[in-house]
């Protein structure tokens, strides 16, 4: 299996590494070319179906969750430390800050 490259600290909220069953998320989806972003900016995760979309609190049924907002503001750290970005920056690419 391919592995992917992935800028994302370790946490227990998340895998940094496709393990079997995951599905990987884009930290920053939607329909505003963030998912592509995401991708490129080496910013996903690997999750369960059941924490990706199937539960209740999945992160595409209740995406305001405490938990994914949480997972997005860690996003927007590590993409500011790694690229030696600013917050402004990221507004730019991403359309509002998570912090």
């Amino acid at each position: 299996m391919k592995k992917e490259f992935c800028i994302m600290p370790e946490s227990s909220l998340y895998s940094i590494e496709r393990f079997y069953g995951s599905e990987r998320h884009e930290v920053f989806e939607g329909r505003t070319g963030n998912r592509e972003k995401s991708i490129k900016d080496e910013l996903i995760i690997f999750i369960t179906p059941f924490e990706h979309r199937i539960g209740k609190n999945s992160v595409h049924m209740d995406p305001k969750n405490q938990r994914w907002t949480k997972i997005k503001e860690i996003a927007q750290r590590t993409w500011q430390e790694y690229y030696n970005k600013t917050k402004e920056d990221f507004i730019k690419r991403y359309g509002r800050s998570y912090l």
